[in-house]
């Protein structure tokens, strides 16, 4: 078996990334960009999986619709509606990227989103893999990642990179997706501490949709037929036109909308229509606001954050919010946000904990005051007891800092920690073989 690769799989939101241990990136990522349909032919008859978002998963054998899609047909009620699924996507995984001839030979690794997986999900898996596919062992991991970045940060040599000096006691991990972001606390030698997790619907599709429905408030003449496209292409122009920082930047873009091209393609229509607008960005930071930065209210990425820390020991406060690595396809997507989304970030940390700001930010709060925006003395004191953690002071440690996992590319940094986990001499006590016991006994034995 030593001689053998691991193959490392993980399941996104929506990204499927697929590679070999100790490699330092991908072979290849599914994404719904590919049209999310994998076509296979098992020897009995060509189906296909869809993977649309989180623990949603379409089979063209069946209109069972697994996981908490509000358009969902029903809702699959057994392991037997996850196999459906899950052996043509595992098949086409095997046969098609990896080619791989003898999969008794290898073992896998899962990186799974939730920290507790559905039952029916985890025995479907063990039954495919194992039983189906035939592969050695498993090792199935769950909390998004969060159990496989510990491998990366411990096992980055530190005196070549320079974004961690000494290896510290704890960092708060924030993994922005596409349809949520959780965070968690972790602790080396004990993974992540699972009484900090906290995931919410902060993603950036969750983003860009809060962006889209700003507009349509705002009574915008484009929003008729707007798309989520419309709101990621106003999003990616204001972030790329010059002077974007949010407390001077110019009040309208011009941006070409994907819709009122569309609607423009008539030759016609082309001399009166034009797809370059004038765009107001007030909607646009507001969303930002909102869904990243304000924390009064509990789905916001920075409530999160801090909920998080106050769910951990004391002693682990202060150097967790000294070491926030941010995670993610979305924390790439908005990384020149404003004046950047980790500097975006810390201020808003630091206003939540009662930490005086600089003159423009205390002129800004104000702002809000005098528009009816004053936050509650409920809110305002949420958050005050972890003050002196946040704030720095001369000769005394504190403050807060913010950091990608640079020189790893923050999208695929939970893939690289696994592909270090996998890589490693895992004790074979953590590996789920098909000579264990039964799969429906196997359920207890997954949680990392």
């Amino acid at each position: 078996m030593s001689t053998h690769q691991t193959i490392v799989v993980e399941l996104g939101c929506s990204r499927i990334k697929v590679g070999f241990a100790g490699e330092p990136k991908p072979r290849r990522v599914l994404s719904s960009g590919d049209g999310g349909a994998l076509g296979i032919d098992d020897g009995m008859c060509t189906s296909s999986c869809t993977w649309n978002h989180f623990y949603s998963y379409l089979s063209s054998s069946s209109d069972a619709v697994i996981g908490g899609d509000n358009n969902a047909h029903s809702i699959a009620t057994s392991s037997y509606d996850w196999e459906k699924t899950l052996y043509p996507l595992f098949s086409y995984i095997l046969t098609s990227i990896l080619f791989i001839q003898r999969p008794s030979r290898h073992r896998i690794l899962v990186l799974m989103n939730d920290i507790f997986p559905p039952r029916h999900l985890r025995e479907a898996l063990l039954r495919v893999l194992l039983d189906y596919l035939n592969l050695g062992s498993v090792l199935l991991v769950n909390g998004g990642g969060f159990g496989s970045v510990q491998y990366l940060l411990e096992g980055m040599n530190l005196s070549s990179y320079p974004l961690i000096t000494q290896q510290p006691k704890a960092s708060l991990v924030v993994d922005i997706g596409t349809n949520e972001a959780r965070v968690a606390v972790l602790v080396p030698g004990s993974l992540f501490l699972v009484e900090t997790y906290q995931a919410i619907p902060a993603g950036y599709l969750a983003f860009l949709r809060k962006v889209l429905a700003l507009y349509q408030e705002a009574n915008e003449n484009w929003t008729t037929n707007a798309t989520v496209e419309d709101a990621n292409v106003i999003v990616q122009a204001w972030m790329s036109a010059p002077n974007t920082d949010i407390s001077t930047a110019a009040t309208t873009i011009s941006v070409e909308l994907p819709t009122l091209m569309k609607q423009s393609n008539d030759p016609s229509e082309a001399s009166t229509v034009s797809s370059t607008i004038q765009v107001s960005v007030e909607p646009l930071l507001e969303a930002f606001h909102q869904v990243y930065l304000d924390y009064t209210q509990s789905t916001s990425l920075v409530y999160a954050i801090l909920n998080s820390v106050l769910a951990s020991p004391i002693d682990f406060r202060k150097v967790a919010l000294q070491n926030i690595i941010l995670l993610g396809g979305g924390s790439v997507a908005l990384r020149s946000f404003g004046k950047g989304l980790k500097m975006e970030v810390e201020t808003a940390i630091k206003s939540a904990c009662g930490v005086s700001l600089g003159d423009d930010t205390l002129a800004m709060e104000e702002e809000k005051k005098d528009d009816g925006m004053e936050v509650s003395s409920i809110a305002q004191g949420r958050f005050q007891s972890l003050k002196a953690a946040v704030e720095r002071s001369d000769g005394q440690e504190g403050g807060v800092q913010v950091k990608y996992p640079d020189p790893f590319a923050a999208d695929v940094a939970h893939w690289i920690g696994a592909s270090v986990m996998g890589k490693l001499r895992l004790s074979n006590e953590d590996w789920i073989s098909a000579s264990s016991s039964a799969v429906s006994a196997r359920g207890e034995r997954l949680r990392r």
